[in-house]
This record gives structure tokens, sequence and C-alpha cells, in this order.
């Protein structure tokens, strides 16, 4: 899977947490469900800046 796909897939993922947390009434659930929602972005936005410039990639080990 590529960097860019893998964005998707984080993105998507992000908005399925922001989602649950649209539906949760208790206040700590619903902001760890940001939480991760903030963290999935996050992790997107990795992808896509090595999809951008692979040289930011890791590099494989030998």
């Amino acid at each position: 899977m590529g960097y860019a796909e893998a964005a998707k897939r984080y993105r998507h993922q992000a908005e399925a947490f922001r989602a649950k947390a649209d539906l949760m009434r208790d206040e700590t659930t619903r902001n760890s469900y940001l939480r991760m929602a903030n963290a999935y972005d996050g992790m997107a936005a990795n992808e896509e800046r090595m999809a951008r410039d692979p040289g930011l990639a890791p590099k494989a080990a030998e």
C-alpha cells in the first residue's frame, strides 16, 4: 500500500471516530474518540508528506 492510500484510510478512520464521538453522551468517552480522530489525522498528514517527498520515508532495513 502506498503513502497516499494509507493517508486516505487514516482520514476515513478519523471520520469514523468523529462520527462515534458525536453519538457519545459521556464526555470522557467522546473526548477519547476525538483524540483518536486527531491521532489518525496526524498519521494521515505524515503519510501525505511522505507521498509528496519520498525522501522523508524511513529507509528499509537491510
